[in-house]
């Protein structure tokens, strides 16, 4: 399944800071004393939001929305629908965990106890081929290392850098830090610069993922947008926050047509109703793509959100395109109940 596209998408996004923010250059200030202790990270003398950034708290994000919703009930629902005593992951791993440290997972929900990078290194040593097995690494990965990747699984989302738009406002702070047993000064005076005012402009691209998979990106970009989490350094000191503006998401079925009002793969299988936005559970119908334990084509299929249609692409294939903040923030609602599904609601 991860060789071939079935759908392939990117959001473009706006950035601008909601208050100072700063993502510190790896090597600062240095023998010169005119440059700020902690510098703003620079790609050709312009400041920039490294990808990195971003997508680092994306991910952590979307493990705490799923620690949050994850839990036994949520198991004994997932045991169901595989109709099988396979293994059941949960919906976020412990990237903290450590291998000394690390005990067989026993499914019973505590996912703090579960790494995938260290469960399929332990699984290669113990059965090689099946920790080859990409249907199984698939199927045996937390859902959000799905969609972000580990060790043994390739991320299918990737974040660019956001480069700025126009003019950027730049401001040097100053601070110190405080010793936490005796209230007084520890370390400083020391100078910081941070970016107050301005745009950046980014975007990021996915492939090959499923509706509730494509809401939980959304559920946490709109947190990152309404300030609830932020980005960079002193988070805990008032920076990072920052406002999102959503200027388009376009979503291409490389494998699909419409005609007579009807979605259908290229080889004439009926897939969903022209009005019915689809994810990879309903694209993967052959019988091949059943070991990646993908949700039900019925489960992985929502109306359109009002105003979108597909499109014919110029070369083959159809393609959704939502322009605009308000669309954007349609389609993510649109896929709400798949999330719902996933999570046992």
């Amino acid at each position: 399944m991860h060789k071939a596209t079935f759908l392939e998408g990117r959001i473009q996004l706006n950035i601008q800071p909601a208050g100072p923010i700063l993502i510190k250059a790896g090597e600062t200030g240095g023998a010169d004393p005119t440059l700020p202790d902690m510098e703003f990270v620079r790609s050709l003398g312009r400041v920039y939001i490294p990808g990195s950034s971003l997508k680092g708290v994306i991910r952590a994000q979307c493990e705490r929305i799923c620690r949050s919703l994850d839990g036994p009930s949520r198991y004994d629902i997932a045991r169901q629908r595989r109709l099988s005593n396979d293994f059941i992951p949960p919906l976020a791993d412990n990237p903290l965990l450590d291998r000394s440290c690390y005990q067989e997972y026993q499914r019973d929900g505590d996912d703090m106890r579960f790494s995938c990078g260290i469960y399929f290194e332990e699984l290669r040593n113990e059965e090689r081929d099946l920790a080859q097995n990409t249907a199984v690494i698939y199927r045996r990965s937390s859902l959000v290392s799905q969609i972000f990747g580990h060790t043994s699984l390739a991320s299918r989302v990737r974040f660019a850098d956001a480069y700025p738009v126009g003019e950027i406002t730049i401001e040097e702070r100053n601070g110190v830090a405080i010793d936490r047993i005796y209230g007084s000064v520890a370390h400083g005076p020391f100078n910081y610069e941070t970016v107050v005012a301005g745009s950046f402009q980014t975007q990021i691209t996915f492939k090959n993922l499923t509706l509730a998979q494509l809401a939980l990106l959304g559920l946490a970009l709109r947190d990152l947008a309404e300030g609830r989490i932020g980005i960079g350094f002193g988070k805990s000191r008032g920076l990072g926050r920052v406002n999102i503006r959503f200027d388009g998401l376009r979503i291409y079925y490389p494998t699909c047509e419409v005609t007579n009002n009807t979605l259908h793969l290229l080889n004439g299988t009926t897939v969903a109703p022209a009005n019915r936005l689809v994810g990879l559970g309903a694209l993967c119908l052959d019988q091949r793509f059943q070991a990646y334990g993908l949700p039900p084509a019925e489960v992985d299929q929502v109306d359109l959100p009002a105003g979108l249609a597909y499109q014919p692409d110029q070369f083959l294939g159809v393609l959704l395109q939502a322009n605009g903040h308000d669309q954007v923030i349609a389609v993510w609602q649109a896929c709400m109940p798949a999330w719902r599904w996933e999570i046992g609601l």
